[in-house]
């Protein structure tokens, strides 16, 4: 009998001969959520189980496929196995630093989420009004809100006036409708889950 060595690094030799079914996509899946769940390495033994596999020469010829297609496919995610054939889906390492940019922290703090809805309510609202109502850190949220594309401002005079922009009402599901969407706020009780956060933080 024929044997076929593995081309994944340190992976172990399947004799495809003994496979004699193919694994099933919900065994596949299972394997893949556990990966992905468990954000650490995982063996046979876990993975076995988590795919209810009992060969683990059927699971290592598995993992092989799921390296081929997964490291095929996406370009910053793969599929690696290290030394004592512990599996692991994670970030290639060259994308780690945009990765901790955007795991450390969510997309908007309270205050900023605070300061967003009171634009959307007001708006088309100035600097000098949201500044009044949310102190001088409503500086700093507008800044973080234009670079994220979810405010426009536009010059009046010696100030600036806000709007949101479509970019924002996409992400949030809301009507691009300036009215509209100080209802769908209203209902949904942005503003006041913001301040009720805002003041148990503080």
């Amino acid at each position: 009998m024929s044997s076929t060595t593995l081309d994944f690094q340190n992976a172990p030799v399947v004799e495809r001969e003994e496979l004699t079914t193919c694994l099933s996509k919900e065994a596949q899946a299972r394997i893949e959520v556990a990966l992905y769940a468990a954000g650490r390495p995982l063996g046979l033994d876990e993975l076995s189980k988590a795919a209810r596999v009992t060969s683990k020469r059927r699971l290592a010829e598995l993992m092989v496929d799921l390296a081929t297609k997964i490291n095929g496919t996406f370009s910053a995610i793969e599929l690696k196995v290290s030394e004592g054939h512990l599996y692991s889906l994670q970030l290639k390492p060259e994308f780690n630093a945009i990765a901790k940019r955007f795991a450390t922290k969510p997309l908007l703090s309270v205050g900023t989420l605070r300061t967003l809805s009171y634009v959307v309510y007001l708006q088309p609202v100035g600097t000098v009004e949201l500044v009044q109502r949310r102190g001088s850190q409503a500086y700093t949220h507008l800044k973080e809100l234009l670079d994220i594309g979810f405010v426009h401002a536009e010059k009046r005079g010696r100030g600036r006036v806000f709007t949101t922009t479509d970019s924002f009402a996409d992400y949030f599901g809301l009507s691009h409708d300036y009215e509209q969407q100080r209802k769908q706020v209203a209902k949904q009780g942005l503003i006041s889950k913001a301040q009720q956060a805002e003041q148990k933080s503080s």
